[in-house]
This record gives structure tokens, C-alpha cells and sequence, in this order.
């Protein structure tokens, strides 16, 4: 039942409209430049909101100012949906541009492990957990002829 849920699109959670009145499902967006183009759309929504409700002198009514309170609740809703997408993207990207050449089975392994937690863990937990294996193994960190590991 829930991955029905997930499926079917829901104006607000996984369904951004934009400032021009197109609608864009999270899960339609096929690259990172799509995907940031949007969030900056989400984003000056966002301020726009914030902006209104800052100079409301009380003149657009109660029924107004909470129209505008729940539309700004929904923007700020549908903008961790969508940075997770981006990540994805990102991730996928990042992937298809440089696959790395396997030396062996138990570095395969390795690499499979990285990359599954790379999708799995936030990227702060990520990083935190790269920083503290480079400071266990600082010599396996190293930069070699001028390229990253």
C-alpha cells in the first residue's frame, strides 16, 4: 500500500508547481541542472512567501495570511524531496562519468560497499565517515601523483 502511495503523484509532496504553473512530478527530473533549476524556482517561491507575509499590514485578512502560511508550510515540504532527488542525480552522474578500474575482487567489494553507503547514508554522515577512516589510515588517504582516491 505505501509504495502505491509513493507512485501516485500528490500536488505538494512529490509533485512541484512552478512559478509559471507547470507542474513537475520529483521523480521526472532527469539531471542535476533540471533538478537545480527547480529548486531555485522552489526557492524564490519560498522568499516571495516569506517576503508577503513579512509586509502584511493586516489589510489581506486572516483567510489570506493563512492561505499564505500554508502554501509556505507545502514549498518548504517539497524542498527535501527534491534535494534528495538531486543527490541521486548527482550520485548517478558522478558514477557514469568516471568508473573506476577495478584491480580485484576484494577492491570491488570495497568499492560496492562505499558506493551502497554513498546512496544510503546522508551526505554529512558520509563525509564524517570518510574523514574518520582517513584519520584511522592516513597513508591509504594519501594523494599519489596528484589524483584522489
Amino acid at each position: 500500500m505505501i509504495a502505491v502511495l509513493a507512485e501516485r503523484p500528490i500536488r505538494g509532496v512529490n509533485v512541484v508547481i512552478l512559478s509559471d504553473g507547470r507542474e513537475v512530478h520529483i521523480d521526472d527530473i532527469t539531471t542535476v541542472a533540471e533538478g537545480q533549476t527547480i529548486i531555485d524556482d522552489l526557492d524564490g517561491a519560498i522568499l516571495g512567501i516569506e517576503d508577503q507575509l513579512a509586509y502584511d499590514d493586516g489589510r489581506n485578512g486572516p483567510v489570506w495570511r493563512k492561505r499564505a502560511e500554508m502554501a509556505l508550510k507545502k514549498k518548504r515540504r517539497q524542498r527535501p524531496g527534491l534535494q534528495q532527488r538531486i543527490g541521486e542525480l548527482r550520485r548517478a552522474e558522478k558514477r557514469a562519468v568516471q568508473p573506476e578500474p577495478v584491480t580485484s575482487r576484494k577492491d570491488a567489494k570495497r568499492k560496492a560497499f562505499v558506493d551502497a553507503a554513498e546512496e544510503l547514508l546522508s551526505p554529512e554522515v558520509f563525509t564524517e565517515v570518510w574523514a574518520r577512516a582517513a584519520e584511522r589510515m592516513p597513508v591509504a588517504f594519501a594523494e599519489i601523483g596528484g589524483s584522489e582516491g
